[in-house]
């Protein structure tokens, strides 16, 4: 029988990110699987308006009545946050022996947007938690985005739990 784990295998592995403890466990899978495979991580965070609550849009027309420019400086200041989480994790793949790079990604669909780098930078492997901030922690179901994911990708998927 022939070993399927071939070494280099997985020379890309795309770890989508959004910050909660599921994605967090799933770069930890993929820092363990990089450093057996000499892989290279990519962390890809996608952020869009359609996430904001309707409240915080709310807020911000009656703060302003130029909607559009608020919620431009609103995604200015989220990604410069969010350039930090992916920053600092990149920290942790490097303290750990991995390369490590992020990107910033903007649609309107987490998933599509995960296949479609996915595709772009030819992944090896997608390592997705099994839900996001968008899942409901009391139901233990697979997420609406990782379970598309995990359907239509155009490589191996591993979805991490816990």
């Amino acid at each position: 029988m022939s070993n399927i784990f071939k070494p280099n295998i997985f020379k890309k592995i795309l770890v989508p990110y959004d910050g909660s403890k599921y994605s967090r466990h799933a770069l930890m899978h993929a820092i363990h699987v990089a450093k057996k495979f000499d892989s290279k991580i990519f962390l890809v965070t996608e952020v869009n308006t359609s996430d904001f609550p309707p409240g915080m849009l709310l807020a911000l027309l009656k703060k302003d009545k130029r909607l559009e420019q608020s919620i431009s400086e609103f995604m200015v200041a989220v990604k410069s946050q969010t350039r930090k989480e992916l920053l600092a994790e990149v920290a942790v793949c490097k303290v750990n022996g991995v390369d490590a790079y992020y990107e910033i990604i903007s649609g309107t669909s987490p998933a599509e947007s995960i296949l479609k780098f996915a595709r772009g930078r030819k992944a090896d492997l997608i390592i997705i938690g099994s839900q996001g901030l968008h899942g409901f922690s009391k139901i233990k179901a697979l997420g609406s985005v990782s379970r598309k994911v995990s359907e239509m990708a155009p490589c191996p998927v591993l979805i991490v739990h816990e």
